[in-house]
């Protein structure tokens, strides 16, 4: 597995000193009125090249300057804006032709398997080991074989219908699109199960699925997991496996993640795009979206909206 150490700094801060094109992207929920004035009076002496209005609420800005300046304009401007959404990297940068993306709390707007376990009346006891988890704090894995262990003697039948019943992150059907329309290869990935992922996937149409698998006696759950299970390490290797196999680098991937088991990935892209994260991921990360939807994620890639 490979991961960076960079912490919350982008990995193109250490590539030289070399003065170069930036693109500077701001998303806002409103009008960018305020946001264009709080980036005017943190420019300094530096002149905006281009500015490309992508749409009512979403800018892109071209500045020539040192990485080094760059990174200090972002965190400036990330100071004023506390509810706007705003990513600075290298023109030379933008451009994925891979997007791996988390499916819960990142796709989808639940943790699938605390909703089974609401179902089934095991909502607080399992919901309450799967927050430990995704905050780093136990390993996923213990984490997860201890919580499909409730479920032992259960019917396969809830995971299909809590995937009839599951809603979709904003922005996630606009993303899809936008990628398919880019030609960008999608790749869905998920701790949690097929019965889930596969549905999700299709109704989105990603290019393929990665997800753990249930044991099974019949149509019934035998508290068991079949491996491998797709923990951190795993997510990891499959965005390197199908980098390489598809022959792109991975500077040309951008992953999408929530939690501490995606930060692996997140750290291996190109692009790693922290949404609405837990504090662990957040800390470690230099793309967040933390105020608008996954919409952003199309600009922060570089791709045009499916709809322009």
């Amino acid at each position: 597995m490979t991961q960076s150490n960079h912490g919350e700094v982008p990995r193109w801060l250490s590539r030289g000193e070399t003065a170069q094109p930036f693109v500077l992207t701001i998303c806002a929920n409103e009008a960018l009125d305020d946001a264009l004035k709080q980036l005017d009076g943190v420019l300094g002496d530096l002149k905006i090249d281009a500015q490309q209005t992508r749409s009512a609420r979403i800018v892109d800005v071209t500045i020539t300057c040192k990485p080094a300046r760059a990174w200090s304009l972002l965190q400036s401007l990330r100071e004023r804006l506390v509810h706007v959404d705003a990513y600075i990297q290298p023109r030379s940068e933008l451009g994925k032709k891979l997007l791996i993306c988390d499916m819960d709390m990142t796709i989808v707007a639940a943790e699938t398997l605390d909703e089974v376990a609401k179902i089934l009346g095991l909502g607080e006891q399992i919901a309450s080991i799967t927050t430990r988890a995704m905050h780093g704090e136990i390993d996923f894995n213990t984490a997860l074989r201890e919580r499909i262990a409730m479920l032992a003697g259960q019917p396969v039948q809830v995971f299909h219908d809590v995937a009839q019943s599951l809603s979709l992150n904003p922005g996630a059907e606009q993303l899809l699109a936008a990628a398919k329309a880019a030609g960008v290869h999608t790749v869905l990935i998920s701790g949690g199960f097929p019965q889930v992922a596969e549905p999700v996937a299709r109704m989105l149409g990603f290019d393929e699925v990665h997800c753990s698998q249930l044991e099974l006696d019949g149509e019934i759950l035998t508290g068991g997991l079949l491996d491998p299970i797709v923990n951190a390490d795993h997510k990891c290797r499959v965005l390197q496996q199908r980098a390489q196999a598809l022959g792109f680098a991975l500077r040309d991937c951008c992953a999408i993640g929530d939690g501490a088991n995606d930060l692996p990935m997140l750290s291996a892209a190109g692009l790693g795009i922290a949404y609405h994260a837990k504090p662990v991921l957040r800390a470690a990360t230099s793309c967040h979206i933390d105020a608008t939807d996954l919409e952003s994620a199309i600009y922060f890639m570089g791709l045009d909206h499916a709809g322009n």
